[in-house]
């Protein structure tokens, strides 16, 4: 896909200074307890490698370090400032940080990961075509049997629960001309069938999902935490 495309440029320049690192979801139980709840088994993760997906200020590799004695984590981000902000405060972990270009992760080897999670990320693409190049060029970086949990904005309704008229997009829109990202047009999941035939389409195996009230996001009264497997 081009990464040249009005969605992404404006996307890259949004993100390019960089974002905050979100220390307050940290707090929510079901960040331990569902997206990364594999982990507990931290003898099974020794030595294996992991990945953050739009990993921004590096809050999601620091937790994975603490919970398994991993050979590497990696992180990967559409922004620059994201990127150097990690390169220069994690010089001490066995880690390295990758700028994307937004619609895909050419820059990551394949059948090199075992886990790969993603956060508070997908639902700020209201694209789906550039969704779909970015999880399906992930399960490439996964090797067989590997797991990519990730979590998304759920709901029926594509209304604005703020109601300050911020648009939403159903799941397989293309809202390529949306003017804004991170919250400003979202995409919500409306059913947990959709999601679950698309991943399969794409090429997963084994795919679980669970919806939960969200966590420090107004934008979305219920999220969808999601697992996948590489067959």
């Amino acid at each position: 896909m081009d990464s040249n495309n009005k969605y992404t440029r404006m996307q890259k320049e949004h993100y390019d200074v960089g974002t905050s690192n979100h220390e307050e979801h940290n707090e929510n139980s079901d960040y331990w307890n569902i997206l990364l709840s594999d982990l507990k088994d931290n003898e099974y993760w020794k030595g294996k490698r992991g990945l953050d997906f739009a990993c921004g200020k590096g809050r999601n590799v620091i937790s994975m370090y603490g919970l398994c004695l991993w050979d590497r984590v990696d992180g990967v981000d559409i922004s620059q400032g994201n990127i150097d902000f990690c390169k220069t405060t994690y010089q001490g972990y066995n880690s390295n940080w990758y700028c994307n270009n937004g619609t895909d992760v050419s820059e990551l080897e394949s059948n090199y990961y075992d886990f790969i999670m993603s956060t508070i990320a997908l639902q700020h693409i209201p694209v789906y075509d550039i969704r779909k190049s970015l999880i399906t060029d992930l399960l490439r970086t996964l090797k067989s049997g590997g797991l990519f949990s990730f979590q998304m904005g759920y709901g029926s309704d594509l209304h604005d629960p703020m109601g300050v008229n911020r648009p939403r997009s159903a799941y397989f829109d293309n809202a390529w001309d949306a003017s804004g990202t991170n919250s400003s047009h979202d995409v919500r999941v409306q059913s947990e069938k959709e999601i679950v035939d698309d991943l399969l389409n794409i090429g997963y195996v084994n795919i679980s999902t669970k919806v939960k009230k969200s966590f420090s996001d107004a934008g979305h009264t219920h999220w969808i935490y999601v697992k996948a497997y590489k067959k």
